[in-house]
């Protein structure tokens, strides 16, 4: 190996190192945004089988790969940024095997836990699955709130543009995916539906889309589109 592949290949090393960095720095601050509740086994579980309010009702045949209490907890807004994987189009049987961990009892039954939260790597490699989920979601917001603030959905819809916008400069999983969930928790935080903008602050684009996050020059991810006749992504 020459002087210069050595060199590049070293390199290559660390700029590998410095990504993984960068993940693990933007996983513990997401991770740091979620209040304790939401480590609450016994609140999760009384969320599941609690009855969910007459409003949420005829949205569980509207959306059938999302669960009621994932619908409950967006009525009540409750619901966390990093939740919104839970829109992913599955049967409510798959979502349920999913979402909880089963382990084996003395007595030879099964008893399930619910699994932890997700991580960033579960969001894949590109925006396509973040991009699905969010259009569910924003599906979702539109029948519940759309009477009383309808700026909402316009809105969220010009956030997930400029999100999409990002990805065509910056690395999807090292920069743009943690400024996602991050500023969509930030506005989900603030509580309000009724703002006339829920853009990404400087604050928060400085934070995420460092320069060292770009794409190579002359690289150009292509999104694919997302099957808008499907109820989730």
């Amino acid at each position: 190996m020459s002087a210069a592949d050595r060199a590049s290949w070293l390199g290559q090393i660390q700029r590998d190192r410095a990504r993984r960095l960068e993940m693990d720095v933007a996983e513990i601050d997401l991770r740091r945004r979620r209040p304790h509740g939401d480590l609450r086994n016994d609140e999760d579980n009384q969320e599941e089988t609690r009855e969910p309010p007459p409003k949420v009702k005829p949205l569980i045949d509207m959306f059938p790969g999302v669960s009621a209490a994932l619908l409950t907890r967006v009525f009540e807004r409750k619901l966390k940024a990093t939740e919104l994987i839970r829109f992913k189009e599955k049967s409510v049987t798959d979502l349920d095997q999913e979402d909880r961990v089963f382990k084996m009892t003395e007595s030879g039954g099964t008893v399930g836990f619910k699994k932890a939260a997700s991580s960033l790597k579960d969001w894949g490699p590109n925006p396509q699955m973040w991009t699905g989920c969010f259009l569910t979601y924003l599906a979702v917001i539109g029948y519940l709130f759309g009477d009383k603030y309808p700026k909402a959905v316009p809105n969220l819809l010009m956030f997930m543009r400029q999100i999409l916008d990002f990805t065509q400069t910056y690395h999807w999983s090292e920069a743009v995916l943690p400024l996602a969930l991050n500023f969509h928790q930030y506005i989900l935080d603030k509580g309000e539906l009724s703002t006339d903008s829920y853009l990404v602050t400087a604050q928060f684009r400085e934070k995420y889309l460092r320069h060292n996050l770009t794409l190579p020059a002359g690289h150009h991810r292509t999104l694919q589109q997302p099957d808008l006749d499907k109820q989730g992504c």
